[in-house]
């Protein structure tokens, strides 16, 4: 993973609501593709998920209406309109941040009637199996994640969302992502959008960073699954006795190990 500048402290007071859901399909300059490509690409969908172009309209022709689940997406953007806006990328996995530098922008958003739903789980893995299915356009440099700042090479995207579709792991390398701090903690971004705040782990002692980080991530894929832990005293993934307690703000949730998992 690439981090683009030390956001550890940032978050987390940022709102959720200023990177609300949006899936963005990062194209080589030139590369985008128009409409009846996108339809082409819809005909021959299926493989993770069927989708269609539900709507295509005449007074509007740089933005469709995907259908997918019966659920329905607009995406942004395409040729020969301008490209849509995305926001700066600050993690990247199996990619850099200089490689989606000066790529054009689709963007995939959940539609209207879906905007007061759009954390919810049938929501963002419908709009996430759009982006596998997506994955294969000629010239797409990269997939990102809005409320998260991501973006991932396609094969990356496809294997990790695609496990999590078929009942694996969620990918918190990709809808979210981890910023360890200098003195060790490790905090997550982008999970707010999912549970309402971030967390901020604690380190062990001369516990190594990628442990600390396992853990964070097990934990990660437990509150979206599961739902958010509340304050006090809570059981981990590994049998942690967990000590949880909210930031000043309430945007993050400080989570304490008290002793070691149960053998």
């Amino acid at each position: 993973m690439q981090r683009g500048g030390d956001v550890f402290a940032m978050k987390v007071s940022e709102n959720v609501e200023q990177r609300g859901a949006g899936l963005s399909l990062l194209f080589a300059r030139g590369a985008r593709p128009d409409a009846d490509a996108l339809a082409s690409r819809a005909a021959s969908s299926g493989e993770v998920v069927g989708f269609s172009v539900s709507h295509r309209p005449a007074d509007h022709p740089y933005w469709v209406e995907l259908l997918a689940l019966g659920l329905t997406f607009d995406l942004l953007g395409h040729a020969p309109g301008i490209p849509a806006q995305s926001s700066p990328s600050l993690h990247a996995f199996a990619t850099t941040l200089a490689d989606v530098q000066g790529c054009d922008a689709l963007m995939i958003r959940p539609g209207p009637h879906l905007s007061a739903g759009s954390t919810l789980l049938p929501v963002v893995r419908a709009m996430a199996a759009l982006g596998c299915e997506l994955a294969a356009l000629p010239g797409l440099m990269a997939i990102g994640w809005e409320p998260a700042g991501t973006v991932m090479a396609p094969d990356y995207y496809s294997r990790v969302i695609g496990g999590w579709l078929k009942g694996g792991a969620f990918p918190a390398l990709g809808l979210t992502a981890l910023i360890r701090s200098p003195q060790g903690e490790v905090a997550s971004d982008g999970l707010a959008f999912f549970t309402g705040y971030e967390i901020r782990l604690d380190p062990l002692a001369g516990e190594p960073p990628a442990e600390a980080a396992k853990l964070a991530l097990r934990l990660i894929h437990f509150l979206v699954e599961n739902g958010p832990y509340t304050p006090g005293l809570v059981e981990g993934p590994g049998g942690e006795a967990l000590q949880c307690e909210y930031t000043a703000n309430r945007d993050c949730l400080r989570i304490r190990r008290t002793v070691a998992a149960r053998p």
